[in-house]
């Protein structure tokens, strides 16, 4: 164990991808203990980690806002929440904050999030005289709620991972989503009050009339996965080849903003994101092979039980843990290394496994807007223009609250738990 732990830090720290970081140490650890006979276990291994019916979700739900996307979604979603919410002081602000959310049901990815409504967003909120650093501090921190909303990439990972219901999950991380917006629009008016940020004219009521109806069809997108999930009129992972062909006849039909050049770059891009997640799940089920053949797993749950048979404390440690490797490892990279002990862990304290889900994966989505490696503040600094450091500090009040909205859904599980029970049952 010694060995997997000194190659897995030593690649790391040298900048390699996690993806290799995983296959070198593997490869490491079993020619270094002797164990060269279980190399040729290592391409069935990897097989059967993508081998599996529920991860086909993934790219279907990533063509489908690859499709919208490049549809031009974005203005019109950025539209609609501007004429709801652009009255208020510092309303563009608050137009990044619900727009995030509404884009989130579409494109399931904090990073697409954040370079979509970014390269929009932070160019308005500079010509009204926004500080910039604030704004694309406000763009990073409300990327988190897209992998909350359904169809959400990092859900279903971790329902792969960790043999969680995808369907529950999805709906799961509706409420925290909701609560993040909420959180973030009150800082956000405390901003603008306290900045005198501007507020734009009130839209009329058929303006925002109309705002519905021109964004209808891309709203009904998350309205009919979850209502098709409840009804039992098809799977999560059949929900996201619905979504991905009601994406092609929204975009190419309704909204007439596909051509083959569009249609192109939405499925080379998706080819590429697919490719790289696949790869690093396959990678996942060797280090799984090997954490359970050391019964790594095993060992956590006895050492944070060890310290404390207080739930909550052990919750503490957990989030603490979990925040920390934020800082310097990906969302799926976190999910890989941490999921096999985190269900041990769940299981121990008698925690709903649905529960557990939605906190790690809200806690890692974190990791998002932490340096040294988080990958939205990084995307909407080079979209702003501006420092990192500049950009994260000014972010800093934002990831409190999201914080605070961790706290809140790790102390009470009802939060998290009553929608899925109400509508999956």
């Amino acid at each position: 164990m010694i060995w997997l732990g000194s190659i897995f830090i030593v690649t790391l720290l040298t900048g390699i991808p996690i993806v290799f970081v995983l296959g070198i140490s593997a490869l490491g650890y079993f020619v270094l203990t002797g164990q060269t006979n279980f190399l040729l276990v290592l391409p069935q291994r990897m097989f059967a980690g993508v081998d599996q019916f529920v991860l086909l979700a993934i790219p279907l739900f990533i063509l489908a806002g690859n499709i919208m996307d490049v549809g031009g979604l974005t203005r019109r979603l950025l539209d609609f929440a501007n004429s709801i919410v652009g009255r208020f002081r510092g309303g563009l602000s608050l137009t990044t904050i619900w727009g995030s959310f509404l884009f989130g049901g579409v494109s399931g990815s904090a990073a697409a999030d954040a370079a979509a409504l970014g390269t929009v967003l932070v160019p308005d909120m500079k010509r009204q005289g926004y500080d910039v650093d604030y704004a694309a501090g406000l763009v990073a921190v409300s990327s988190l709620m897209a992998p909350l909303v359904p169809p959400s990439i990092a859900m279903i990972i971790y329902g792969a991972l960790s043999g969680t219901s995808i369907s529950r999950l999805l709906i799961a991380g509706l409420v925290p989503g909701v609560i993040l917006a909420i959180a973030l629009t009150i800082y956000a008016i405390w901003a603008a009050h306290r900045n005198g940020y501007p507020k734009l004219p009130p839209a009329s009521l058929s303006a925002i009339f109309k705002g519905f109806l021109d964004t209808g069809p891309v709203l009904l997108l998350p309205v009919i996965i979850v209502g098709g999930i409840r009804g039992g009129v098809f799977t999560a992972t059949e929900a996201a080849a619905v979504a991905a062909i009601y994406a092609l006849l929204v975009a190419g039909l309704y909204y007439r903003a596909l051509n083959w050049t569009y249609l192109r770059r939405a499925f080379l891009t998706t080819a590429v994101i697919t490719a790289s997640i696949y790869l690093l799940i396959a990678m996942a089920n060797i280090a799984a092979f090997i954490f359970a053949m050391e019964r790594i797993p095993q060992h956590v749950v006895e050492a944070l039980m060890s310290v404390s048979d207080n739930k909550f404390v052990v919750l503490l440690l957990v989030n603490l843990i979990l925040l920390v490797l934020g800082m310097f490892l990906d969302t799926v990279g976190i999910l890989i290394l941490t999921v096999p002990a985190l269900i041990g862990i769940g299981q121990a304290l008698g925690m709903d496994p649905v529960h557990l889900g939605v906190m790690v994966v809200f806690n890692v989505l974190i990791g998002f807007v932490t340096p040294p490696v988080g990958l939205c503040l990084f995307i909407v600094a080079g979209v702003a223009k501006r420092p990192l450091e500049k950009v994260a500090l000014k972010a800093v009040p934002m990831i409190g609250v999201a914080l605070v909205v961790l706290a809140l859904i790790t102390l009470f599980p009802q939060l998290v738990l009553f929608l899925p029970d109400l509508i999956v049952g």
